[in-house]
């Protein structure tokens, strides 16, 4: 008979991989709803059209090689099945019927995201308490930054997975020093550096352990030096990163070039730089404050400063990867909020051992044997507000996207062959066509000759029908001239409110997510607010 407590993680990752789960269908079959899923997966697709190269290093290729494998997965049973029977239709299929192409991604993210829950239990388990591990997991399973993305089709929570699983595999070497578990850690730090290149700080933490073993055996050079497995780790992590990473070195030159504008992109940010300032002074109040919750943060923050007074050679394994991570992705102007997913479960790990040693001290003065209860008590009331805020994310979520209602009221609306401007960046227009044969004809603005285009080309034409986005980031631009000629050659027809803009929510504004993040006052459904104009019959073109 196992004991009720044998429960308490399943039951933690459970609802872990519910809240991960529950809208991970958002947005479909609009392609963009979520930025940078159609880049990468444009670029796995290609793979099954006997290109092995992915041709994209803005990323490292571990995570298109798995996903690439699970579409091979898929495109196995699709033929039992009927599915396209090549590859070329395969590849055909992806671009006609999406959501299968998405949906595997996705649920491949949530489900890492929830096992990452059972690592960190496990990493409470080998150096903490059982009531700091049981906290720390569940502030990781409802942890509202790592959940959102978790629904995503993109690399941050694999790589946070690979970082969190080598963290673990290197306390087994603190605690055990057996070579298997050097070699394991290497491996998965290689994981980890080949999901997303800024992992590489998770040699941090090995480095410390190494280095504390070296203190232990300082007047045996001999056995330091004999017993020592960084030689090991080391050798495990450059073999996976270069065996999963081919196209890093066979194709160098292109590889380069990609890495230089993606490091300049990171260094002078995507707003300007006075607007958000750099990621060091904006991580802390906006990123981890809105993405945590502050009861979450501030429990991190102070389990940090007691662990480095208690337990200081604890902390310094601990600390290293998220302090150094953390003064890295500061250093730029580009500051998404996702930049700090991976130091999200650190956080949670110093807020279970807080907790857990604040119930122990409360315990022992007060409520003699009832710690474990007490500690539950305080870890929910730390994590109620996040929790509060997965669910009225996930609600949200999983509710019809606006940019797909806009498309639907177009379709039948909007007489085909009609000429359309949509305002504002891609990612918040609605996806109006879906296959080769385009029912509509589209302009484009051309900002510095301030004209309309047509296929590249300034034209007078003017549009039938203007679909202006509104929403709370400043992708939703519009030019001065077409709020003129709104003024003076069109009516608007139709409205579509999916948020209250003056409700003042906090955005990730550098990120073409159109899902506010800081809270959700006014927020009937994600994407911009649509306002639909038609041109006046007595509107000359122009």
């Amino acid at each position: 008979m196992r004991s009720p407590a044998f429960w308490i993680l399943p039951l933690i990752t459970g609802i872990g991989l519910a809240v991960r789960l529950w809208g991970i269908d958002f947005g479909l079959p609009h392609v963009l709803a979520r930025p940078d899923e159609l880049l990468i997966l444009s670029a796995v697709i290609k793979m099954h059209d006997g290109r092995a190269n992915p041709g994209f290093f803005d990323y490292p290729g571990l995570y298109m090689y798995l996903v690439a494998g699970l579409y091979a997965l898929y495109y196995g049973g699709g033929r039992l099945l009927g599915g396209p029977a090549t590859p070329a239709a395969f590849v055909k299929n992806f671009y006609e019927h999406w959501e299968p192409y998405f949906l595997i991604p996705r649920v491949f993210g949530a489900v890492l995201g929830a096992a990452t829950i059972a690592i960190v239990h496990g990493i409470g388990r080998a150096v903490l308490s059982r009531s700091a591990s049981w906290l720390a997991a569940l502030f990781t399973a409802l942890a509202f930054l790592h959940v959102r993305d978790s629904h995503y089709a993109t690399t941050d929570v694999t790589m946070t997975f690979f970082v969190m699983g080598a963290l673990l595999a290197t306390l087994h070497v603190y605690n055990g020093r057996a070579a298997r578990d050097a070699w394991l850690a290497g491996a998965l730090a290689g994981c980890a550096v080949s999901a997303k290149y800024n992992a590489v700080f998770i040699v941090l933490p090995m480095a410390v352990v190494e280095a504390l073993h070296a203190w232990d055996h300082r007047r045996d050079w001999r056995r330091m030096l004999r017993e020592t497995h960084i030689v090991r780790m080391a050798t495990a992590s450059a073999l996976i990163f270069g065996l999963t990473n081919p196209y890093l070195f066979l194709d160098f030159t292109h590889a380069l070039n990609d890495l230089r504008v993606l490091q300049a992109s990171t260094g002078g940010g995507m707003t300007p730089p006075e607007m958000l300032g750099r990621g060091w002074t904006y991580h802390l109040p906006y990123s981890l404050w809105h993405g945590l919750g502050a009861p979450l943060l501030a429990a991190g923050l102070a389990g940090m400063l007691l662990m480095a007074v208690r337990l200081p050679r604890l902390a310094a394994i601990f600390g290293a990867f998220p302090l150094a991570y953390y003064a890295a992705a500061g250093a730029g102007h580009n500051v998404f909020v996702r930049y700090m997913i991976p130091v999200v479960p650190f956080l949670c790990i110093f807020a279970g051992y807080a907790v857990s040693e604040l119930a122990g001290y409360v315990a022992r003065w007060r409520l003699r044997g009832r710690e474990p209860l007490l500690a539950g008590v305080l870890g929910l009331a730390v994590i109620a507000p996040s929790a509060v805020k997965v669910a009225r994310f996930d609600y949200l979520l999983a509710q019809e996207d606006n940019r797909l209602v806009a498309a639907r009221w177009v379709h039948t609306q909007v007489p085909a062959d009609s000429l359309i401007f949509m305002s504002g960046n891609l990612y918040g227009r609605p996806q109006l066509e879906r296959g080769p044969v385009r029912k509509y004809r589209y302009l484009d603005y051309d900002y510095g000759a301030d004209t309309f285009t047509l296929n590249r080309r300034p034209t007078p034409e003017q549009p039938d029908w203007i679909i202006v986005q509104r929403s709370g980031i400043p992708y939703s631009h519009i030019a001065p001239r077409v709020v003129k000629l709104l003024e003076t050659d069109y009516s608007v027809v139709h409205t579509l409110s999916a948020a209250d803009l003056t409700e003042q929510n906090f955005y990730d504004i550098q990120d073409g997510f159109y899902a506010a993040f800081g809270s959700f006052r006014g927020v009937r459904r994600f994407g911009p607010n649509f306002e639909i104009y038609r041109r006046r019959a007595t509107s000359p073109a122009r």
